[in-house]
């Protein structure tokens, strides 16, 4: 992992919250509300060496199939947020703007969001993931991901 030591402006700063890994464990949500089958995941966040950009690695077992995918996480400044570009293992990408606010987490995506919070010590990551089904936001998993190190 890349230490970061120091940061281009105070938006990299907030963003090292994610640095290190992670392990993850995913509950699936039926349409009903009621849980589903549990997985597990291993995310890794790590600095690329100019310090503009975080590079989260996801490595999970879903259903008996591993699942895999890279995602890049810049700022951007002038929003105060984040942008992202995820790159799965079949070939496919998906764009999402994200914000950090104290300890609230959100992702947007075209067809996929997130809500979540990180704790005071830095140290447990959850939240639901949601999923658009025509004009209605579905929640599809909820994730706890506790700090590795």
């Amino acid at each position: 992992m890349t230490i970061q030591a120091t940061f281009h402006s105070g938006h990299h700063r907030r963003l090292d919250v994610l640095a290190g890994a992670w392990e993850t464990t995913l509950i699936a949500l039926q349409p009903d509300g009621s849980t589903g089958g549990v997985s597990f995941a291993s995310d890794v966040y790590t600095w690329m060496p100019n310090g503009h950009f975080l590079v989260h690695e996801v490595d999970a077992m879903m259903d008996g199939q591993r699942v895999r995918s890279t995602e890049i996480i810049g700022v951007d400044v002038e929003a105060g947020g984040f942008f992202s570009r995820s790159y799965d293992a079949d070939g496919g990408t998906s764009d999402f703007t994200s914000r950090l606010d104290g300890g609230r987490y959100t992702i947007q995506g075209q067809s996929q969001r997130f809500d979540g919070v990180i704790s005071s010590d830095r140290q447990l990551l959850t939240g639901e993931w949601e999923h658009r089904v025509g004009d209605d936001w579905i929640p599809f998993v909820r994730i706890v991901l506790e700090r590795a190190e």
